[in-house]
């Protein structure tokens, strides 16, 4: 049977044991290669996804572009969020909607304005939140620029939407739709309405 060197894995010369190739490795690694990678920008965000629809091919590149065809406010909601840096902060309080029912405020087409999250600059954000019930019930939530619609699962009582309107206009005009018996109130720093049923509504936002 073979002998062992005891010696391996030893310096001879000191009588100190040498650290093993995995151990060194680990020592000499920088401390940078551990931190996370940076998120990329939205300017570089934008230009990747330019770059993969201008990649596909034209009946794919139809159907990816087909809601500018079918949303005539493409254009001014692109122009908007390029141009305007000025958010105002709304909350939308909808009460008494019943289990399986839906509610939908939008933005008048000609509105210089767009819904927004508040873009990351040192604002809240979106933030959703329930009153008086133990959860949430909603089964469905959107928002797009001009848009927003709910679908509850169970009965609310009452669901608060906090965010931001990215325009530098004073007021805005828009229209809801509610089941019977809902209502939904708009708050703004120094207006609010309550609206039920399809109404149009006038904010003062200034």
């Amino acid at each position: 049977m073979d002998r062992k060197d005891k010696t391996a894995g030893r310096d001879t010369a000191g009588g100190k044991a040498s650290a093993l190739p995995v151990e060194a490795a680990r020592a000499a690694a920088p401390e940078a290669a551990a931190a996370p990678s940076r998120a990329p920008s939205p300017e570089a965000l934008r230009a990747a996804i330019a770059s993969e629809r201008d990649s596909l091919p034209p009946r794919a590149r139809r159907t990816v572009e087909g809601h500018r065809v079918a949303n005539p406010s493409h254009a001014l909601n692109a122009r908007i969020y390029r141009d305007v840096a000025v958010f105002k902060p709304v909350t939308l309080s909808f009460a008494n909607l019943r289990a399986n029912s839906n509610a939908f405020l939008s933005l008048r087409a000609d509105q210089q304005a767009i819904w927004s999250d508040g873009a990351g600059r040192q604002q809240v954000g979106l933030s959703l939140s329930c009153v008086s019930d133990p959860v949430m019930y909603l089964s469905q939530f959107l928002v797009n620029a001009r848009e927003i619609m709910l679908q509850t699962s169970q009965d609310v009582r009452e669901i608060r939407v906090s965010l931001y309107l990215r325009t530098e206009q004073e007021a805005v005009l828009g229209r809801v739709i509610l089941p019977p018996g809902a209502s939904v109130t708009l708050q703004a720093r120094d207006d609010r309405s309550t609206l039920i049923g399809i109404s149009s509504f006038a904010l003062a936002l200034d």
